[in-house]
Parts: C-alpha cells; sequence; structure tokens
C-alpha cells in the first residue's frame, strides 16, 4: 500500500509512503482515495503529506488533481505538505501552486491549517 490515512482534529491526512509516483502507484492511490472517500465525513481539509515523494509524473500530477475534485465534492480544501523543494518546482512550473496549498514544513502547514 502507497497510502496511509488518518484523522487530525478538522483534518483527514493521507500520508504517501512512495519516493515515486507514476502511473502504478497513481492508479493505486486513486483507488484509495475514491475508498477513503465514499464515507468520509466531517473535515474541513485534506492534507496529502508527501514526505516520501521525490518524483512524480504527469500520472501523480492528474492523481493529486483527481484528489482535489473528490475534496472539494465534500467542501475540503486540499494542503500539499512537507513538499520536498525539487517537487515544489516541478509543481509551481505546471502551476498547480495556484491550485493547492504547498507547505514545506510544520510551521507552513499550520499556518495553512489556521493552527
Amino acid at each position: 500500500m502507497f497510502i496511509r490515512f488518518a484523522p487530525d482534529a478538522d483534518a483527514f491526512v493521507a500520508s504517501i509512503h512512495a519516493p515515486t509516483i507514476s502511473q502504478r502507484e497513481s492508479e493505486i492511490i486513486s483507488a484509495a482515495f475514491e475508498d477513503a472517500f465514499a464515507d468520509l465525513r466531517g473535515f474541513k481539509w485534506l492534507v496529502i503529506d508527501m514526505k516520501e515523494v521525490t518524483f512524480m509524473s504527469s500520472m501523480g500530477i492528474g492523481m493529486l488533481v483527481d484528489a482535489r475534485s473528490r475534496a472539494a465534492g465534500r467542501k475540503m480544501k486540499v494542503v500539499l505538505a512537507n513538499v520536498a523543494s525539487e517537487l515544489e518546482q516541478l509543481l509551481r512550473m505546471v502551476k498547480l501552486d495556484k491550485v493547492f496549498k504547498i507547505c514545506t514544513n510544520e510551521k507552513q502547514l499550520n499556518k495553512a491549517l489556521k493552527r
């Protein structure tokens, strides 16, 4: 399994456990998000913890956009947490910083979650 879910106050945290997100991983993670969102209620935030992720293909980017759509359907805002600097550059290059709040450290994450 490449992802684990856990509640954290008003946030639903999805921790990705894979250094590379390509086609295989993105399909498995997307299916896990679909299952997790089936009965999900009462959360304000979806936090996708990307601490272990160092590379993401276009399929991985699509998986993030899909997760955002699912979260928006539940009126949740999405925050990408613990994003490595190289991955942050990629996400900014494809303008996903306009779609997601990107946090590279705990202080930024707490500020984004208004904690």
